[in-house]
């Protein structure tokens, strides 16, 4: 049990590596960043809302921040943005426990050839660019709830003359998170994609993954990947709390049920999984089928958790916006 934790993250990386390549296959991610019409630019907000700017034709890609009232103190989310300005579509992405914005940088590379899309990946609290949280505060679900609800109504509801046709597509984590901001802004999101998350998580799964991160032998291990993976050692530990899922849910014997989240919500879902995905198997996709009947479904064959954003999972995602 040493070395669950360390294949467990690594395996996450590798796939989160091939997820993020260009989709041609034949540059890597550094080589694209560096081609003047794939530059990316941080630009730091003011007072509360997002950074107005003019948009350079050759920086497709630009890093804003947005500030979250966090009682006395302001935070910082980061979140890259590509596309149309004035794009009707809208990709809100959510990385997975372990991720961060870029994850999703495949997405936005595949939707830069789309007029009328936008892409936006967020990085949660003590993630990427994002600010880590202080010492005193603990990294927990109702956290990033709130981060992303304060973000989507500063930024993305912001204009109230016109509004968006938004979809949500979350990552593991992410794709939680989706679900419970169905609850915060019903028909107000047009739809949401989950990649590799279904309705029910297995208890077996959740023990397997704290009972290794709990390895002493482990925790440094962790402690190292937790600053290759660019999060918060403070998240790495936090993560293994009961306390870090602090929003509603039920119980049954086999697991966490998040069916109450999208109850009343008519928009469209779609779910993406790993055909060998340990954590969305055939099964609990079956029963998302049965409890969604309007569920559109994607298995990406051979992939593991979470499955990878290759061109024929990006096509699929386009197919769930329109």
């Amino acid at each position: 049990m040493k070395k669950e934790l360390f294949n467990l993250l690594m395996e996450v990386k590798a796939e989160i590596l091939k997820s993020i390549q260009p989709l041609g296959g034949k540059k890597t991610i550094i080589e694209i960043q560096e081609q003047p019409h794939m530059q990316v630019q941080s630009l730091v907000k003011v007072e509360g809302t997002p950074s107005v700017v003019e948009r350079d034709e050759k920086n497709l890609l630009e890093t804003l921040y947005y500030e979250i009232q966090d009682g006395a103190r302001l935070r910082k989310i980061a979140y890259t943005v590509s596309g149309s300005i004035d794009a009707e579509n809208i990709l809100l992405c959510l990385p997975g426990l372990l991720e961060t914005k870029a994850s999703f940088l495949g997405i936005h590379y595949f939707f830069l050839k789309t007029p009328n899309y936008k892409v936006i990946s967020v990085d949660f609290s003590g993630r990427g660019q994002s600010d880590y949280l202080d010492s005193d505060q603990s990294y927990k679900m109702s956290l990033y709830l709130s981060d992303l609800s304060q973000f989507v109504e500063g930024v993305l509801f912001r204009d109230q003359s016109r509004r968006p046709k938004l979809t949500v597509l979350g990552t593991s984590m992410g794709g939680v998170l989706a679900m419970y901001l169905c609850k915060v802004f019903g028909s107000k999101i047009f739809g949401i994609v989950l990649n590799d998350i279904a309705l029910t998580v297995n208890w077996t799964s959740l023990y397997s993954l704290y009972k290794s991160m709990k390895n002493d032998a482990g925790f440094k291990e962790a402690r190292e990947l937790a600053r290759e993976f660019d999060v918060d050692e403070k998240a790495m530990s936090d993560v293994q709390l009961p306390t870090h899922f602090d929003l509603a849910y039920q119980a049954d014997v086999w697991g966490m049920n998040f069916h109450e989240s999208l109850e009343g919500y008519k928009g469209r879902v779609s779910l993406i999984y790993g055909g060998d995905s340990k954590i969305c198997t055939k099964r609990r996709v079956s029963e998302a089928k049965t409890h969604i009947p309007r569920l559109k479904t994607f298995e990406v064959p051979g992939a593991g958790h979470p499955a990878p954003f290759t061109v024929p999972v990006c096509e699929f995602i386009q197919s769930a916006m329109i």
